[in-house]
Parts: structure tokens; C-alpha cells; sequence
């Protein structure tokens, strides 16, 4: 489907999401910061992720039982003649999603083009403030270590949490992604945007620790490929060692996750020996062995080469063709995959490493295209 993008002068408004005041975005293209680039080693492949019962929300926090239309929450749609990419904003009051583990920007709830579809809901019931009711590409940073300054704060006392913003540390002294820390500072995100691009930025700083946060999501011309940029600049005057990666929320033309995926590296895969769920590896394709019910697989991926040229993979659904590639531009610390009906989640691991000043900056592709037919194997 074919649409024209009528381009005109771009509107330019300054927007801060505290806590309690609806978003606003602007029409205008800031400019590009300068910026270092460190590449980080390799860490230790950390425990798998654990999918806890539901947690009660915040006393002061009423969430929403059913799940309410996409369109009544603060979105935007950015289109070029090819795709139609619907994002959700930051909200603190009205967003789609005010979990406290994932970043809250970039929430893609569906791409549309040659009439077919990629992203949804993970959800198939709404609680705005559980850890994982999100879709699309979801960022998290320290999701098994502790985020900066939790380690030395006391019981009451805030910690920063990026991507999300300043949290108060409750009576646990392990940190805990699923848990809904309370914020300690009402949120804030200035959003930009054009016809076929918007851009999110928050800066925390609090006892030494800061930084801005920077994610830009654009489409590439004459083609239906996403492209997301990100900048994270260490403002503080205390060191950022932070483990990032994007958890990649990936339906199909909304076909529940099974043998009908196609999901494929350019490595022969194995599957370390914890490995859960109806998951087996096949050379190098990750392979359902049946439609998932009320269930979930896992596993972290061996077999790479560490080298950047791995940090790519192709997930297909057989019965339609509808394809998606997605490609980084950096090496990676590891692979890891997670699936539910909602959801078949390839999920690439990145260890930052920032002393105070420094900056890193990265990339991904998301490519739609669409492959021939074919039968599950």
C-alpha cells in the first residue's frame, strides 16, 4: 500500500511527561550530538529470566483490569510510502505502559505494510503498570544486576533506573526487575518527531550518577525498514557498567508463536544445557516443535563468533511470508531467546561500559520484507 507524505513546515514544541500531565510531542529534527564510541568485553551469561506471579500494583496506582483500545492511549503513527509504524508515548498518567523495568520509549504496537503486520500486545490482559505489559522492540537496561546507585542506597532512598527514571529502593536489598519500585522523581521525556521519524530523550542525574538517554526511531526511504538509533552519555561523575538488551517482542500477522516461525541466525546454534520449553536447535534455525498454550520456552544461544556479523537474525512466518530481519552494528555479549504465544523474543545482549563523560552510540535495523511460503518443518 502506497501513500503519499505531504511535507510541510514542522511544528516545534518543547515536552516534559511528569508525573500526572498528559505527553505532547514536537515536529522537529534536533540536532545529532557528537559521541565516543567504546566498545565493551564480554561478561559472564547471567541466570535466565525468571516470570514471577503477578505482582498487586502501587497503592496510589489504579490499573486497568481490560485491556482498553490501542487508540485511547497517547501514540503517534510515522509512515513513509512503504510502512505505517504506530509508537506508543511516555505517559506517566495515560500511557500504554508505566512498568518500572523497561525503557518506556520506543514501544512500537504495530507496523503495517503490503498489508501485513508486525508487533502487537504481549498482554492478552492489561495492567499498565506490570513489568511486561509492552510490545514491539522493549529495551531494558540492567535487568539482573543492580542499577547505578541501588547497591548503596538505603531502604527509602533513590536509585537510578535508565529508561525509566529515578526509583526509591523499597526494604529488599536484592534488586528485583519485576518489582514496581515507586518513583522517587516524577518522570520527565521530551519527545521530537516528523512525518517519518520521532525521537525520545530523558536525563537523569542523582548523587553522582546521570545520563541522558537518546532513542530515535526513523524509516528508511523508498523502503519498509525501520531504523533505531541509540545515544547513552554518562553525565554523572561515578562509572556506568550497565548490561542492555532489547527483549523484541516479534507476532506475525498476529499467528500465535509455533512451528509456523521461521527464526534464523548466521551461526549453528546450540542451546546451553538450561534450555526450557518445546525449543530445539537445528542447525541454524531455532525451531518450535509446537504451537505454545499457556506456556513459554527459553534459552540462552551458543555458537557465535562473537564478532558483529552474529548480531543479526530472521524471524518469518512459513504460512504467510512475512519476514523481518534484525540487524545491529555491534558484537555482543550474548544471544538469548524467549517465546509465548504473544511473542517469539530474540533477544540481543550488550554490556556498556561508561566512565563519566564518555558516550555510546549504536544501531538496529528492522527490515520487512516478505519471503516465499512454505511448510512447518
Amino acid at each position: 500500500m502506497r501513500e503519499r507524505i505531504r511535507m510541510g513546515l514542522l511544528l516545534t514544541v518543547s515536552v516534559l511527561v511528569p508525573l500526572g500531565l498528559a505527553v505532547g510531542y514536537a515536529e522537529e529534527k534536533p540536532a545529532a550530538p557528537a559521541a565516543k564510541t567504546e566498545r565493551a568485553p564480554a561478561a559472564p551469561a547471567a541466570k535466565p529470566e525468571e516470570k514471577p506471579a503477578a505482582l498487586a500494583a502501587q497503592p496510589e496506582e489504579k490499573p486497568v483490569t481490560a485491556a482498553p483500545a490501542p487508540k485511547e492511549f497517547p501514540q503517534i503513527t510515522i509512515r513513509n510510502d512503504q510502512v505505517k509504524v504506530t509508537v506508543y508515548l511516555p505517559d506517566a498518567e495515560k500511557g500504554f505502559y508505566r512498568g518500572r523495568r523497561f525503557d518506556w520509549s520506543g514501544l512500537i504496537a504495530r507496523a503495517e505494510f503490503d498489508g501485513r503486520t508486525v508487533f502487537g500486545p504481549f498482554r492478552t490482559t492489561y495492567d499498565a503498570f506490570n513489568h511486561d505489559n509492552v510490545a514491539g522492540p522493549a529495551d531494558e537496561f540492567d535487568m539482573e544486576n543492580s542499577p547505578p546507585g541501588f547497591d548503596e542506597a538505603k531502604p527509602g532512598e533513590p536509585f537510578v533506573k535508565i529508561g525509566v527514571g529515578l526509583l526509591r529502593k523499597g526494604a529488599d536489598a536484592k534488586y528485583d526487575f519485576w518489582r514496581p519500585w515507586p518513583f522517587a522523581k516524577p518522570p520527565a521525556w521530551q519527545v521530537t518527531s516528523g512525518p517519518d521519524w520521532v525521537e525520545f530523550k530523558q536525563a537523569v542525574s542523582h548523587n553522582g550518577w546521570g545520563y541522558v538517554w537518546t532513542k530515535r526511531i526513523s524509516l528508511v526511504a523508498g523502503t519498509p525498514t525501520l531504523a533505531v538509533a541509540y545515544h547513552l552519555k554518562n553525565t554523572g561523575t561515578k562509572a556506568i557498567n550497565t548490561l542492555f538488551y532489547c527483549h523484541n517482542f516479534i507476532m506475525l500477522d498476529d499467528e500465535p508463536v509455533g512451528p509456523n516461525y521461521r527464526i534464523e541466525f548466521p551461526f549453528d546454534v546450540t542451546l546451553r544445557k538450561d534450555a526450557r520449553g518445546k525449543l530445539k536447535a537445528r542447525g541454524k534455525e531455532l525451531v518450535l516443535t509446537d504451537v505454545l498454550k499457556d506456556e513459554s520456552a527459553w534459552a540462552v544461544l551458543e555458537g557465535g563468533t562473537g564478532k558483529v556479523e552474529d548480531n543479526q537474525v530472521l524471524l518469518a512466518n512459513r504460512r504467510t511470508g512475512t519476514a523481518v530481519r534484525i540487524q545491529g552494528d555491534q558484537p555482543l555479549t550474548e544471544w538469548r531467546f524467549y517465546a509465548e504465544p504473544t511473542a517469539a523474543c530474540p533477544e540481543p545482549f550488550l554490556r556498556i561500559q561508561l566512565a563519566p563523560g564518555q558516550e555510546k552510540v549504536w544501531h538496529t535495523d528492522y527490515r520487512l520484507h516478505v519471503l516465499p511460503k512454505e511448510a512447518p518443518k
